[in-house]
């Protein structure tokens, strides 16, 4: 499993079992003090459910991009934009992210950070982690976007609003949650008096997993696709949609106490139906066989868990 999700995944966890405290909502308008501290809590956890975000779409990024083991691969065989992100937008990260280093320590860091850059075109199994969101302190879905579109995924915020729908954590508008998360983030951040509600907070937990899971299919399937010299938009290829991403789940049987791997057929417009392909007394075993096969025919498998949300989740 990819550090960023597992990272990911306990995070959530954590902050899930955090909404379930009493302490974040509001009492009588009389429990001044206790709604003081509620108030103030939630907006803490308005500025890490953020940054959850924030820092998984950083650091699978960084995964990503630490994926192109083909040692065919050829810094040619990456899109223009990708090019470009790998080595002005990592200078422009390294350039931003230098001025957080110890003034001793700034010239060494310096030098071991510009070397990744320096030798993209002829090594790009060693691409630069400041290639994407870097430049600035916090990332905003223009820098979502411009990942996405860099690795050849077409319309990104509209594709991942589509995925989040057959991954089970449906979202009407993903850029337009994102957004609003960015934004209650930084008024959490910056103004003491600032006013988060608790369904907010409930929402945007949901939001994260949808966006972050949806995110990181899309970027995984493309990086794939790179590291096979089949980068999407390259060559006559297509640019890569959501319906191009295929889908294995491992699903539990509540009524059986068994475990299903379920295939999902897809058509251009989206969801279809789904198959049985076989069903495991346990889920170690169901999701043994669903990575087997989602890793033979270049699929993606996610496991759903009592609730049927995805509790985790792998890629091919």
């Amino acid at each position: 499993m990819a550090d960023a999700r597992e990272s990911l995944r306990q995070t959530l966890v954590v902050l899930s079992d955090c909404l379930s405290d009493n302490a974040l909502i509001d009492k009588a308008p009389a429990e001044v003090t206790h709604n003081a501290r509620a108030r103030m809590l939630r907006q803490g956890l308005a500025v890490l459910v953020f940054a959850t975000v924030e820092t998984f779409i950083r650091d699978r990024t960084v995964e990503a991009l630490r994926s192109f083991t083909n040692p065919n691969l050829a810094f040619t065989d990456l899109s223009v934009p990708l090019q470009k992100a790998t080595t002005l937008g990592a200078l422009e990260g390294v350039r931003f992210r230098l001025k957080f280093e110890a003034p001793t320590n700034r010239v060494a860091w310096l030098v071991a950070n510009l070397t990744p850059i320096v030798g993209a075109t002829s090594n790009v199994q060693q691409l630069s982690e400041y290639s994407f969101g870097y430049a600035a302190s916090n990332i905003d879905e223009e820098d979502v976007a411009e990942i996405l579109k860099s690795f050849g995924v077409e319309a990104p915020w509209s594709q991942v609003t589509s995925l989040t729908s057959r991954c089970r954590v449906a979202i009407l508008d993903a850029q337009a949650d994102f957004v609003a998360m960015r934004k209650r983030r930084h008024a959490s951040a910056h103004a003491l008096a600032g006013q988060v509600l608790f369904s907010e907070l409930e929402s945007s937990l949901r939001s994260s997993l949808g966006i972050c899971l949806a995110f990181d299919l899309l970027l995984s399937h493309a990086a794939a696709l790179i590291n096979k010299r089949s980068s999407p938009g390259l060559g006559g290829r297509k640019l890569l949609k959501q319906s191009d991403v295929k889908l294995v789940f491992i699903e539990p049987r509540n009524r059986t106490n068994t475990f299903a791997v379920v295939k999902e057929y897809v058509s251009g417009q989206g969801s279809g139906r789904r198959r049985s392909l076989r069903v495991f007394a346990t889920q170690s075993d169901a999701i043994a066989h669903g990575e087997r096969y989602a890793t033979r025919n270049e699929h993606q498998l996610i496991v759903l868990d009592t609730t049927s949300i995805p509790s985790h989740w792998v890629t091919w």
